[in-house]
């Protein structure tokens, strides 16, 4: 029997278990990931993917984690190999089996078309089975391993699909959150990343090899500086590499900082400075150099510090022209960074599809979507009587029901607003049920807080209500934020209307108000099923604006 961490009794009365463990394994799950992240970057990949698959399967819960691999098969044609995998006690590893090696990714007689597994992981979506739904060939391997629930997320390097994570739970057919998922892709993209990195190493070295051989000589320029008297030798390829005319620097090492960007010269003097006084024999310190205006190149300066019994002798070294290296790096990191400052203000779905278009948020451009606002009521009475940690706690396990709610449905988390929160459908790409999707968010999320009034009334708590209003129209869509903090905004009068039709939720005393537009609009998406549970409350004035304007109201268990 599957056993449950401790869990606060507090939180426990409150939103019941399932969530609390929901959200530690989910901590867990982030945890392996941060850890595993730290250790990637600084060497090989793969000497850290066990102990990074043995703590995914402890966080997760997991019988098994495996990685797989897809790559050219013995016949030319694409095969899938477990390369790594994590075991639980009492269950046998699979890397060493040579039957999940080499194994086809069809299951017919064309070797070149995909099943229905492997096309779905190519198309970079997400696998779940159940013992229970299982039939056939997939059966028969569910019941050979013990396994109840599998789930794999695919790894796309680059666009392309390399291999997959997979996870098998032999003690329940379990089931994942949206967030949860999210986190096991997190996953998915610390591996592509590792793959990207790699790839883009060898390409360099490939590429200075190539320079190599059409280059004269070797491909450093080396030189021997005698500290004392300040003399150097410098080799004809240090000349070359620099562009440099033949014995021009005369044998003067202050000739040779000097040609660096004063900031870089200044940082090397330094460094050779920092060195001696700790006695360090190696250096490899990275300058720029400016051969003409607007044109900047790269040079990096490695070898070795000589010392004597009063202090350093000679400095014996090489200099090697870096700059396309430096220029690819800067590309893999400035796309890295660019997806770590996008996932530190937008959603999910809005960081997959800026990314998509390289990141770019400076394009300005008209759309039609569905924008929702929620407001809590009472929450400020209600807080005003609490500590400042519960009131904050409180919030949070608010805010992050409504969270789930909207990504559950396809939406963008625009912006928290306090004790409320602004949400569009159909950004950053418009889809066929914006609209219908938007309703039946907000359908969600007033059944939610109902649910979750009823546990807090069985604590002897007051209960908190939810005004949500929605709108559909034409937004503006673009960044308006600085160079130091991107901003991407959602406005117009589209989102004006949206607000104050949220705020006639409380002068109704309604759960949730829709304008006829988001009706219409729902109705031609998904027929008259996705306004069911909607009832034409006439028109009204909003503040602030002229004429009245049809609403459709939904009332909410209180």
């Amino acid at each position: 029997m599957k056993t449950r961490p401790p869990v606060d009794q507090d939180l426990l009365a409150v939103i019941g278990p399932d969530a609390i463990i929901e959200a530690k394994r989910r901590l867990a799950m982030l945890d392996a990931i941060a850890y595993a992240a730290a250790r990637m970057m600084a060497g090989d990949w793969r000497d850290h993917v066990p102990d990074f698959l043995k703590r995914l399967g402890r966080a997760t819960d997991m019988s098994r984690v495996t990685l797989f691999e897809v790559h050219p098969g013995p016949g030319g044609h694409r095969v899938q190999s477990c390369r790594f995998d994590w075991a639980g006690d009492g269950l046998r590893p699979l890397r060493d089996d040579p039957r999940y090696h080499n194994m086809p990714l069809s299951d017919g007689d064309d070797p070149t078309q995909p099943d229905d597994w492997s096309g779905k992981r190519e198309r970079g979506e997400i696998v779940q089975a159940k013992l229970s739904q299982t039939t056939g060939y997939t059966r028969q391997v569910f019941l050979e391993h013990g396994t109840l629930s599998f789930i794999s997320v695919p790894i796309m390097v680059a666009r392309r699909w390399w291999g997959f994570l997979g996870f098998d739970d032999c003690k329940e057919e379990r089931g994942w959150s949206s967030e949860e998922i999210h986190v096991l892709k997190t996953a998915a993209a610390l591996i592509a990343g590792a793959v990207e990195r790699e790839e883009a190493d060898e390409k360099i070295r490939l590429s200075e090899e190539r320079y190599a051989l059409a280059a004269r000589g070797a491909h450093d320029g080396l030189f021997d500086w005698d500290v004392k008297t300040g003399k150097t030798f410098f080799s004809p390829r240090l000349h070359e590499v620099l562009g440099l005319a033949p014995a021009s620097l005369d044998g003067d090492i202050d000739a040779l900082i000097q040609l660096f960007v004063k900031a870089d010269g200044d940082f090397l003097r330094a460094t050779f400075r920092h060195k001696y006084e700790r006695r360090e024999e190696n250096f490899d310190i990275e300058c720029r150099y400016e051969p003409r205006p607007g044109a900047t190149q790269w040079i990096v300066m490695r070898g070795l510090i000589v010392y004597g019994k009063e202090g350093p002798r000679r400095v014996v070294g090489a200099l090697r022209d870096i700059t396309r290296q430096m220029e690819v790096q800067k590309r893999l990191s400035d796309a890295e960074r660019k997806r770590a400052n996008l996932a530190r203000y937008f959603s999910p779905n809005m960081v997959d599809g800026l990314m998509q278009t390289g990141g770019r948020l400076d394009e300005a451009r008209t759309q039609r979507v569905t924008v929702l606002f929620a407001d809590i009521w009472g929450y400020t009475t209600i807080s005003a009587a609490m500590p400042p940690l519960q009131v904050m706690t409180l919030l949070r396990e608010l805010l992050r029901m409504f969270e789930k709610a909207i990504f559950a449905h396809g939406g963008t988390l625009d912006k928290f607003l306090g004790d409320g929160l602004m949400a569009t459908f159909g950004t950053p790409k418009a889809g066929p049920r914006d609209a219908a999707n938007a309703l039946a968010c907000a359908v969600a999320m007033a059944d939610a807080i109902a649910r979750w009034n009823a546990k807090r009334r069985a604590n002897d708590l007051k209960p908190m209500h939810l005004g949500i209003g929605l709108h559909h129209g034409d937004v503006v869509l673009g960044d308006i934020g600085s160079e130091r903090r991107m901003e991407f905004a959602v406005i117009g009068d589209t989102v004006n209307v949206a607000s104050r039709v949220q705020e006639m939720t409380r002068a109704l005393n309604i759960a949730v108000l829709a304008s006829d537009d988001v009706v219409q609009a729902a109705r031609r998406e998904a027929g008259d099923e996705a306004i069911r549970e909607f009832n034409d409350s006439g028109e009204h004035e909003l503040r602030g604006r002229t004429g009245k304007i049809r609403l459709w109201s939904r009332a909410a268990e209180r």
